[in-house]
This record gives structure tokens, sequence and C-alpha cells, in this order.
């Protein structure tokens, strides 16, 4: 069967005007009153923002902005280093690591999720048990639980899951978030923190935002802590005297 000829509703052009999707970028767009995260979100998702989702974004977009010198802004810093006339290859050399251990979890942390929102009762929590057991007996993390550091509440995730509650709009992901983490703890005979990236997720699902979708959301966010390190590299650079601590903390051994 002949596939069908592409198209796109992103955006299309004139001789004098500009749209993103239905909008008219000067005239409905660029009139002071919308801002870049309520028209980067809607343009994302096709549909308008209410002002508690406007609220939503921006508080997950800051919170997952930075994390200090974590691997991606590492490897940001280091490759600027070597190549400081390509700002972006190192912005984007810091976004491959947003992967499954750090800042990406958001993404498989959802994937979990959605596992419990279509079940109630019994079922729901019979699920969340299997959850816990499938990753106990591989040994691995359960992505959106416990932190190395912010023990025992984590508590980016307390003022998250605040404005969950604070939504007059569903909240599958948010109860399913909480209840698996009862579960675990349950499990493992002690507290498990619900880390920044677990309340992101629940927040995002109870949005509607496609699981495949969130680790985007959390690029963006990374983005700009990237060149945040990028900047401050220009003024008290670290990537050197990163690469010569590595080089002597890790002796060569035939």
């Amino acid at each position: 069967m002949k596939q069908s000829k592409p198209t796109t509703g992103l955006c299309r052009y004139t001789d004098d005007q500009v749209f993103y999707r239905d909008k008219n970028l000067v005239e409905d767009l660029l009139d002071g009153s919308h801002g870049f995260v309520e028209v980067m979100i809607a343009h994302i998702l096709n549909r308008d923002l209410t002002e508690h989702e406007i609220r939503v974004f921006n508080t997950i977009l800051i919170t997952m902005m930075e994390h200090g010198l974590t691997p991606s802004s590492i490897a940001a810093r280091s490759v600027y280093m070597s190549a400081p006339e390509n700002l972006q290859g190192a912005i984007a050399a810091g976004l491959l690591a947003v992967g499954s251990q750090f800042v990406g979890t958001i993404e498989n942390n959802a994937r979990l999720l959605a596992r419990l929102v279509p079940l109630e009762g019994a079922d729901r929590e019979r699920e969340a048990e299997a959850i816990v057991a499938e990753h106990r007996s591989r040994r691995t993390h359960i992505p959106g639980y416990g932190h190395h550091l912010h023990r025992p509440d984590d508590p980016r995730s307390i003022r998250l899951l605040e404005l969950g509650e604070e939504s007059q709009g569903p909240r599958h992901y948010l109860n399913s978030l909480k209840l698996l983490g009862e579960v675990i703890d349950r499990s493992f005979g002690r507290h498990m923190t619900i880390n920044a990236t677990g309340a992101c997720a629940a927040l995002m699902g109870d949005m509607d935002v496609p699981p495949e979708v969130m680790r985007g959301i959390a690029v963006i966010a990374r983005s700009a802590g990237l060149v945040a390190h990028i900047s401050e590299e220009l003024e008290r650079p670290s990537g050197r005297y990163i690469w010569e601590v590595v080089s002597d903390a890790i002796p060569f051994e035939v």
C-alpha cells in the first residue's frame, strides 16, 4: 500500500505572516501576555494550558534545570574545554547523558505508573507489588524512588507533590506514585523517598503528557542548566581540573 504524503501541523508562513500551529506569531503570541513556558508546552502538546498547568510546568522545568556537577555537566564542561569554539557541541554532549540513570528516569517512572493508572483497589496494589518484585529480582533501582543525598525525603518532591494536590484535575498518576512508594517501603522495610523525577513524572502524567515526551521536557530544562555551566566555565573554568583529577586518581595497571 502506498504511504500517504507526510504533513505537519506545527508551523507555516507566508510572505508577511508566521503561524505556530493555528496561532499568528506576531498578533497572538508576541503581544507580551504569553510566557515562553506557556507557548512551548502548548506547542508541544497542541492544546491550551490552564493557569495551574502553566504554574506546574514552570516548577518542573526549574526543578530539573540544575543538578550540580553530575555526568551531564561534567561532559559539557569537558567538551567545551576541548572545543571552546563549539558551545552547542558541549551542550549536546551533556544532553547525551540524560538517560536511564540520571534525569531520563522520569520516563521510566512514568511507564511504571502507567501500569497502575487503569487499575483500582486490590488489582492496583497487586500490580504495584509485582513491579517491586520484578525490580528486586533483577536487583535494579526502581526509577522515581530513592536518592543518594536527600533522606528521608526529597525536599523538591515535597513541594512538587503539594502542587499536584492543588490541582482540580485527575490525580491518577499522583496517587499511583504514592501507592507504589508505600509498597516499596513495605517491601524493603524502610522508607525510600520519592525523588524529583518521580514527582515530575506523576505531575506530567496527570496533565496527559505522553511518557515518550517527558524526557524531552527534561532535556529542555537541562539545556538551560548546561548553558549556565558553560557560562560559569568562562569565568571559573574547571574542565581541565576535572581532567587532571581523574588522570591522577586512576592509575595505570596492566
